[in-house]
């Protein structure tokens, strides 16, 4: 995972792997099968990880508004780190070529919206938000932005920005 992670999928070569993994290269293709398979494991590894980290974070509090915004300063701080998100990288890096890849990060990112959706209904019922917008729709909008942070953040913007703009559109919701 590590591998694909910092460097992508096209630039990691078997010998990264054979490197990275400690195998040699018929114990890794006898392992794994070929480079694909391996990163598609890689990739759904990193996706649970991710998955789990966040949730740690995203269920603390007994207010989920509180957690809506841990949960978006746990995903903008791991996303600043020096390889990116992979779940991004590998979007736009494979997801136009690679159907399976393309499938596989379709499937990690209804996951994520499904349970952004249910923190922002659970919200919305408590009246800690007071937009009367579909959840679904703002966790579409919320998720999409928290994309575009992620991708930002690789050079363009800084960590402390993207969490400003991810604050202040939780803030509009307000």
């Amino acid at each position: 995972m590590d591998a694909f992670w910092a460097n992508g999928y096209e630039a990691t070569s078997m010998a990264d792997l054979c490197s990275y993994t400690g195998l040699h290269k018929g114990s890794l293709y006898q392992a794994f099968g070929d480079k694909h398979t391996l990163f598609m494991k890689a990739l759904r590894h990193y996706a649970e990880s991710e998955f789990h980290e966040v949730a740690a974070v995203a269920f603390k509090s007994d207010s989920p508004l509180e957690n809506i915004r841990a949960a978006v300063r746990k995903i903008v701080d791991d996303a600043s780190s020096e390889k990116g998100c992979m779940m991004i990288n590998s979007l736009v890096e494979l997801a136009p070529h690679d159907e399976e890849v393309k499938a596989a990060l379709k499937s990690f990112g209804e996951q994520r919206i499904r349970v952004m959706t249910n923190m922002i209904d659970k919200a919305q019922v408590l009246g800690e938000l007071s937009i009367r917008e579909d959840p679904f729709k703002l966790a579409r909008q919320l998720m999409v932005t928290l994309a575009g942070v992620a991708a930002m953040v690789k050079g363009f913007i800084t960590p402390e920005e993207g969490a400003e703009i991810l604050e202040h559109l939780i803030d509009c919701w307000v």
